[in-house]
């Protein structure tokens, strides 16, 4: 069941390079044709859903760091006035202190 279903928890069909070695063995296999041709069909779909996977994780992590990138720059770009610090030489909330 580890290597099959949702779930997929078996670490050789978690990682492209042990689902790439497994294609190339089965390009040298004696089985059976038709099994060698199900079980190539089954890789290269399992092969393109770990692609996938790993494309959508990397356009997630860009895009949280365009977001922090950005975040940071309006921080930096913010005037001092709108920060909620109170005025120089002010009690910050109008009256003066002479």
């Amino acid at each position: 069941m580890a290597h099959f279903g949702h779930a997929r928890v078996c670490p050789h069909i978690q990682s492209e390079t042990q689902v790439r070695a497994m294609l190339e063995a089965l390009r040298h296999s004696n089985e059976p044709e038709h099994l060698v041709n199900e079980a190539k069909r089954y890789l290269r779909g399992l092969k393109g859903s770990i692609v996938h996977q790993k494309k959508q994780k990397e356009a997630k992590e860009h895009a949280a760091r365009e977001a922090e990138a950005a975040a940071a720059y309006q921080a930096a770009r913010a005037p001092v006035w709108r920060s909620g610090a109170p005025a120089m030489g002010g009690a910050g909330n109008g009256t003066s202190m002479y």
